[in-house]
């Protein structure tokens, strides 16, 4: 969601807004109204949160887009409209239904002239992907290798990038390894994070291929002359065949998600011997 909502920034007048589910249930939000189309994403269809939203959207009359696994969830069932999602795993499938469903919605409006042929080179992205962790593997083992004992990392990136470094920071790395790291925006590393940056401290760097990138190429610089120990994740470095030059910015989150949620994750917890499904908290009990 987060990279969808940098894209339409850049690309659409069409007014889209981020929300977190369980804030707009207490705040509420002016601009959320019978003219409106929430689209809310949840794999297992149970999501707490998710289903509030949708539920009180019904009530009020708002459409709400419900991508999630289940027909009969209850997510599903609180929705105006249906997305199955038929993989099994892979967040950059869900982000697949995502880029269909958002970028012909701007192309109805006039503002992504070029989506059918995006639409058409988005089919060869899968095998794209599968490339592209081919070819990461070896380095995503080296990685965890050396920093699966660390008891801090910070993880850096911006822009349409700043959601996978979010999601692998927090979702994989705090949750499902119970390991300590400060995610920061490219822009906002240089507002207070740059400080806690010493010689041992290593630092991940998430590359985008937007105009953002600058951001990161200026966070690259100032850390090759601190730390000994900077990662960047580059999804330049990884060929897109078939796909537009154009494209690549906009594919990208989902190669970086590919790399990260599939392979980084998995070389951690084989060298961690930590389950990514093992929770102390989550799910564990009401809170």
């Amino acid at each position: 969601m987060m990279a969808i909502n940098e894209f339409a920034k850049e690309l659409t007048s069409v007014p889209v807004y981020l929300e977190q589910a369980a804030e707009l249930i207490h705040r509420g939000h002016k601009k959320l109204n019978k003219d409106a189309v929430v689209v809310t994403l949840s794999k297992s269809g149970d999501t707490k949160e998710s289903v509030a939203i949708a539920e009180w959207c019904k009530a009020q009359g708002i459409r709400v887009v419900a991508i999630t696994r289940n027909a009969d969830s209850p997510l599903a069932e609180a929705a105006s409209w249906h997305i199955p999602m038929c993989h099994k795993n892979g967040v950059e499938y869900e982000y697949m239904l995502l880029y269909w469903l958002f970028f012909r919605v701007i192309y109805r409006h006039g503002d992504f002239a070029n989506y059918d042929r995006f639409a058409r080179q988005l089919e060869l992205l899968p095998e794209n992907l599968l490339q592209a962790k081919r070819q990461f593997d070896p380095q995503a083992d080296k990685i965890a290798a050396q920093y699966h004992g660390c008891d801090y990392m910070m993880w850096i990136g911006g822009a349409e990038m700043w959601g996978e470094v979010y999601l692998f920071s927090m979702c994989i790395l705090e949750e499902m390894q119970w390991k300590r790291t400060k995610s920061v925006s490219s822009a906002e590393f240089f507002h207070g994070t740059l400080e806690l940056l010493e010689k041992e401290v290593p630092l991940f760097l998430v590359k985008g291929e937007g105009k953002c990138r600058a951001l990161d190429e200026r966070v690259e610089r100032f850390a090759e002359k601190i730390t000994d120990h900077l990662v960047v994740i580059d999804p330049r470095d990884y060929p897109l065949n078939g796909i537009d030059e154009a494209f690549r910015w906009i594919m990208a989150p989902c190669v970086v998600s590919t790399l990260l949620v599939d392979r980084l994750a998995a070389h951690f917890e084989h060298y961690t011997g930590h389950d990514l499904n093992i929770r102390r908290y989550y799910r564990q009990f009401d809170y």
